[in-house]
């Protein structure tokens, strides 16, 4: 007989496995560069050493419609420490956040459950790159990551059973809305129970709270750019649809074609039954003379996640319809599918449907997070090129290929406080050329390029957009760490990240997609000149390589 010690410590063990797993999977991917948004910690940093004075002002003021309090914090305590800032530093530690998160998840499972094992799909769902683009990018692995955590432990400790340190909440609360906007909401959804529970003087309490912080929050708050609204006569059905979509978003891991028709049905069918068990306890309690309807931890916390996704429903409601399944809301994902498996176990009451449901979801979590490794492997790829790439091509043109399409490139003084990592010596772009120099004919391969003013891919450029195929490329052809190098007529070298073919999951999964014979790129022609040799350049050994696919190549739009 296994005693009941060593069953526990297996099970702990599995709970662990994904976890680590996905922490290697995230300190292997994690790239000191900045990326999109991560320009305003950087910004943060300069305001700092500029006015030190305002060091808080700066890590509470307003980010988009957002106040990044604990994103901003984070850049400055690494950079006081390393004397520089590092993303990388940033992003790995950002994992705990999920971690937290994670925990958050535990606290809820331990109200109703006091095994280890029926906890197993959660943990299996949350840590896998079902997640990637959150905890990936490093302010963001601080913002929603931390929301969401922060607001179920502030209504963890609005149980009855903490009813002694009930006040813990507050500060809480505080940190989901400094980490978020969607963390306002745990606030009225605070107060909301705690009137359902009749708790007077907590309830007192919290809506003075509530009404003095939500004044000072709001103080000179203004929409950013970033937030556009619908036409009020299409506004509730095209947030009403945003909702829904996003409820069940879980499933674009499967499709990314149908994804939006697909989140559409799931997420129907999430809060229909949702509804259903809400209204069946509902009933249940009114048919019974002296019962009073009460609103359990998990229930609660299933509505806050619920409620993150209408105010993302309502802050991206003018934008294209689809753009609420953007990747990097995959977090809040994962969160509403493990609140609504928590939801449903905590209410079905017979050992064999609570079984059957577990071993149900199990199966579900552990092929999704197989799928995640599997589909995501090359946007990350992609992902981590396109940094890299660009960590070469600031520093020496003062331009990203890859970076900030919407506005010009910062000036070189704004990185005063960022050392920009080096992945390509001198020693060995010197190299490549010397070896293009040599090379007499161009290898065998179809190349197409065209230059066109606007893409959908690239919304608001300043520049025109040029797009690469390679195609019948050559078995030499190296599967990853390969990139595409322009050559000008000055022998300035620019550096692109390639794309490998999207298959669908299907072919990667079997290992049936055609990565070596076609290649493409796009980015927005930012250099100054004309003509350009185009080649693909690698490493292999410590030894680079080149092969030469174009010459005299224009990318000037027609």
């Amino acid at each position: 007989m296994i005693s009941l010690y060593t069953r526990s410590v297996a099970l702990i063990f599995l709970l662990l496995v994904p976890v680590i797993t996905f922490g290697i999977y995230v300190w292997e991917n994690a790239v000191n560069m900045p990326y999109a948004d991560d320009e305003a910690l950087l910004f943060t940093l300069n305001y700092i050493y500029e006015h030190p004075e305002g060091l808080l002002r700066s890590l509470i003021q307003q980010h988009n419609d957002h106040r990044i309090f604990f994103s901003r914090l984070a850049g400055v305590v690494i950079n006081f420490f390393s004397g520089t800032m590092n993303f990388r530093t940033m992003i790995i530690f950002g994992y705990l956040n999920l971690i937290l998160l994670g925990h958050s998840f535990f606290l809820i499972y331990r109200s109703f459950r006091k095994d280890y094992l029926f906890f197993l799909p959660v943990s299996i769902l949350l840590f896998s790159p079902i997640v990637y683009c959150t905890q990936l990018w490093s302010i963001t692995a601080f913002e929603q990551t931390l929301s969401i955590a922060f607001s179920l432990y502030s209504l963890y400790f609005l149980q009855l059973e903490k009813i002694k340190m009930w006040y813990v909440s507050i500060p809480f609360a505080i940190a989901a809305t400094m980490a978020n906007l969607d963390g306002m909401s745990v606030i009225p959804i605070a107060l909301f129970w705690l009137i359902i529970q009749k708790r007077k003087k907590e309830s007192l309490i919290f809506g003075l709270f509530s009404i003095v912080y939500c004044y000072v929050f709001f103080l000179g708050f203004r929409f950013s750019s970033a937030s556009h609204f619908p036409p009020v006569s299409q506004f509730l059905s095209v947030v009403l649809k945003g909702f829904v979509a996003l409820s069940g978003s879980i499933v674009k891991v499967l499709s990314d074609s149908h994804g939006y028709q697909m989140a559409l049905i799931a997420g129907a069918f999430i809060l229909l039954v949702y509804i259903f068990f809400t209204a069946l306890k509902f009933y249940k309690v009114s048919g019974r003379q002296g019962t009073k309807y009460q609103i359990n931890l998990t229930e609660i916390c299933f509505f806050k996640v619920l409620a993150c996704v209408l105010m993302i429903a309502l802050g991206r409601s003018g934008d294209d319809a689809e753009s609420i399944l953007s990747i990097r809301f995959q977090i809040y994902s994962a969160s509403i599918f493990v609140m609504f498996y928590l939801f449903i176990l905590n209410n079905l009451k017979q050992i064999k449907l609570e079984k059957l449901f577990f071993l149900s979801f199990l199966i579900a979590t552990i092929m999704l997070n197989l799928l995640a490794y599997t589909k995501y492997k090359n946007a990350v790829r992609v992902h981590n090129d396109e940094l890299i790439v660009d960590s070469y091509n600031y520093p020496v043109h003062g331009i990203f290929l890859h970076q900030y399409i919407p506005t010009p490139d910062p000036e070189a003084d704004f990185y005063d406080h960022y050392r920009f990592p080096v992945f390509f010596e001198k020693a060995m772009i010197s190299n490549w050329i010397q070896q293009l120099q040599m090379q007499k004919e161009q290898i065998k391969a179809s190349f197409k390029s065209e230059t066109v003013k606007i893409s959908p891919d690239f919304p608001g450029s300043l520049y025109p957009i040029v797009r690469i195929e390679l195609s019948n490329l050559p078995a030499v052809i190296p599967r990853r760490e390969i990139y595409l190098v322009l050559f000008d007529k000055n022998k300035k070298t620019f550096m692109v990240a390639v794309k490998p073919p999207n298959s669908g999951w299907f072919n990667l999964f079997f290992g049936k997609n055609r990565q070596g014979s076609f290649l493409s790129a796009a980015f927005p022609k930012k250099m100054a000149g004309d003509l350009y040799d185009v080649a693909l350049c690698w490493t292999s050994d410590n030894i680079p390589h080149s092969l030469l696919v174009a010459r005299n190549i224009t990318f000037n739009p027609k």
